[in-house]
């Protein structure tokens, strides 16, 4: 008994002992993390390359905040939370935000890690929403005439932020319209201001268009959504004023144009300007032109626009200024063949007449398919179509080509041409050449396939337009006759057909030359 108590007491005084030490709650060096806290701000979670420490922000975006924790945010931690400056904000490590107090507002995130010690990044943030300009009232307004180009300028305007007092930017820009007919030499000032206004002091040409823009940006850098764009004529000698106005061509990319202008009150010599429009450069200015009323012709080169006339008033200082001159296309592209005849001959390469009265047709714009299948083995140039077909496109029936063709207007046009038969079942005369005293056999041998009758056999003269031969077929599909070189012109194209029972027919052109005969005294 007195040894089992003895055992009992020397193993409690060893757990309690194990259970004391100690040794095993003093702090290890060791066991200590290095914990490292960096916050980030971001408009998007998901471009990453606008992650920064400060930047600024309208009014109305979403903010995001970044926490990274390293090494991980599994690290044993008391506390963690946002300030906003410095006030409670979010005790997430990862949060978006909207701002709606304007100003500059700083960020710090604070963690208390296992041991109370503290880890801080901060965040820095301007707030504000983007400038207002007023771009309804500014001087010059727009389109304001007979200003002096040799007197002093004033632009004005007027911008602000709402909610906050900030200073503010403008950029500015001068410059002198360009036209078609005229190019400008005025250096155009694009310049940054601190005041909403501006003062130019050097000269400007007269009668000329100058166009101004202005755009307001705040400290922080916001610009505004609006847009000042405006622009005011200079005016000229006592005595003289110009006309400007804008030529509208549609699609076309270059027309050139000649405009004249006769005054209505004497007959002198009408005053004629010609120049180039352009899809993109298509305004004109005329220059100084003595005041008056004028009869104004335009007319273009391209032969779809028709002239436009007009009644006009040239006024002391000012520039005359009409809506924009529409030229009016609405004449589709002409596709026809060399011969103007719907039904052609198979070949192996055929040509087409494609042509606009204004420039040439982009291929692009031209498509060509037999019947239902696209040919791309094709060209285009001067206005002539070059089609290439294939060996397995002959057929002892008609087939059909298709060709559309749109100009640069979208004004399109579509023609169904007939491919003749290029298989025969039947034989006839080649390429023959005689002497106007000979004569020569018209023949044709059918040797179709099918076991079809003939019902009509004809030879027509397609240069003169006139029937040679027609008769009923012959028991034997065949017929031949012998005709002298005197009943025909020196050259002409013939055309065998052979018309079977059943309404099939088939067709072949051939060229008959009649040469001058030779005598006894030439030999």
């Amino acid at each position: 008994m007195n040894f089992l108590k003895g055992f009992l007491v020397a193993v409690t005084a060893f757990l309690l002992q194990s259970c004391f030490n100690s040794d095993d709650h003093l702090f290890d060096a060791s066991q200590a993390v290095d914990i490292k806290v960096e916050t980030t701000l971001s408009n998007s979670m998901t471009d990453y390359s606008k992650i920064v420490k400060a930047d600024t922000f309208n009014i109305n975006d979403t903010v995001f905040f970044i926490t990274t924790i390293s090494p991980n945010k599994i690290i044993k931690v008391q506390d963690y939370q946002w300030l906003m400056d410095g006030k409670y904000c979010s005790s997430e490590y990862n949060f978006k935000k909207q701002i709606t107090e304007p100003g500059y507002h700083k960020f710090t995130f604070m963690l208390k890690d296992y041991f109370g010690d503290m880890h801080y990044d901060s965040l820095e943030i301007w707030i504000a929403p983007s400038p207002t300009l007023n771009d309804s009232t500014f001087t010059p307004a727009e389109g304001t005439q007979a200003i002096d180009p040799y007197e002093a300028i004033y632009f004005t305007w007027s911008a602000k932020t709402e909610g906050i007092k900030l200073a503010h930017r403008y950029s500015f820009t001068l410059s002198e319209q360009s036209y078609a007919n005229a190019k400008s030499t005025f250096t155009t000032i694009d310049t940054i201001l601190t005041e909403p206004h501006f003062i130019y002091h050097n000269k400007l040409n007269p009668l000329k268009k100058y166009n101004w823009t202005v755009q307001a940006i705040n400290e922080y850098g916001l610009i505004s959504e609006e847009k000042i764009e405006s622009f005011f004529f200079t005016k000229g000698l006592p005595g003289e004023g110009s006309f400007n106005s804008t030529i509208d061509i549609g699609n076309a990319t270059a027309v050139p144009v000649h405009l004249s202008l006769q005054n209505t009150r004497s007959q002198n010599t009408p005053i004629h300007y010609n120049f180039s429009i352009s899809k993109t450069n298509n305004e004109i200015s005329l220059g100084s032109i003595p005041t008056g009323d004028y009869h104004l012709a335009i007319s273009s080169d391209y032969s779809d626009f028709n002239e436009i006339i007009e009644d006009i008033s040239i006024n002391d200082g000012f520039i005359t200024t009409t809506r924009s001159i529409k030229f009016s296309d609405s004449i589709a592209p002409v596709i026809k063949t060399f011969s103007s005849h719907d039904t052609i001959a198979y070949a192996d390469t055929l040509q087409f007449i494609v042509k606009d009265g204004g420039e040439a047709i982009s291929l692009q714009n031209i498509s060509v398919n037999l019947e239902g299948e696209s040919i791309v083995d094709r060209t285009y140039k001067d206005s002539i179509l070059t089609v290439v077909l294939k060996k397995t496109d002959q057929s002892w029936a008609y087939r059909i080509l298709n060709i559309s063709a749109m100009d640069r207007s979208q004004n399109s046009a579509k023609k169904s041409f007939y491919i003749m038969p290029s298989t025969f079942w039947f034989e006839t005369n080649n390429d023959t050449t005689i002497a106007s005293n000979e004569s020569i056999d018209f023949f044709v041998i059918d040797h179709n396939p099918f076991d079809f009758k003939v019902d009509t056999i004809k030879f027509f003269n397609i240069t003169q337009n006139k029937s040679i031969i027609s008769i009923p077929g012959s028991k034997n599909n065949s017929y031949r006759a012998n005709l002298e070189a005197s009943l025909f012109e020196p050259e002409q194209t013939i055309q065998s057909t052979v018309i079977y029972t059943n309404g099939m027919q088939q067709s072949k052109n051939w060229t008959l030359t009649v040469t001058k005969a030779t005598s006894k005294e030439e030999e």
